[in-house]
């Protein structure tokens, strides 16, 4: 073999591994940096941006959008880049539910964890959660308040981390307006 043929294989291997080396750098587990900045009120619910953020994909964009697809359903569409990435809600369910029966009316709760006070059902993708019995507005009779919060990015699965928002969310909305009737005149 020629000296111009060996340079020329020690180039073409040389750069082989200069390209294997950059593509294990890009696909090295590190997930896409989260550049967007979440809020401290999520539609008007006060919510730890840290504990949102934990389940977000990567992305450089947040919006939010509140969509209420009943009268008894309020829920904040989270987007990343255009790209719904999470859905916390809160819906009314006739009393005497459990939340283990009521957790079986959403995606990704199956076979999800019920805590010790069996007011939280998760999984690490969504869970359920029940509020106080004193969360009780005339406008909803009967009926018992729950939160839910739902993952849209396949890539997340932090049981931890979605029970820590799960239960931040829900002291949220019991501390909100959801839960209280509305003041005479207003």
């Amino acid at each position: 073999m020629s000296v111009h043929g060996s340079l020329r294989r020690h180039r073409f291997i040389g750069a082989a591994v200069a390209l294997a080396a950059a593509l294990s750098a890009c696909s090295g587990g590190e997930p896409p940096e989260k550049a967007y900045t979440v809020p401290t009120s999520l539609c008007g619910i006060p919510v730890d941006p840290a504990l949102v953020k934990d389940v977000l994909p990567g992305g450089d964009s947040l919006t939010t959008a509140t969509v209420k697809p009943n009268g008894g359903t309020v829920r904040c569409n989270l987007s990343v880049d255009s790209k719904e990435a999470l859905s916390l809600a809160q819906a009314w369910w006739s009393q005497g539910q459990t939340t283990a029966t009521v957790s079986q009316g959403y995606s990704h709760t199956d076979d999800g964890t019920l805590s010790e006070d069996e007011r939280f059902v998760y999984t690490g993708r969504a869970g359920v959660g029940r509020t106080v019995s004193s969360c009780d507005v005339s406008e909803h009779p009967e009926q018992d308040l729950y939160t839910v919060v739902e993952t849209r990015d396949t890539a997340i699965d932090d049981p931890e981390a979605i029970e820590k928002l799960l239960v931040a969310y829900t002291k949220a909305v019991e501390a909100s307006a959801a839960c209280r009737e509305p003041a005479a005149g207003s």
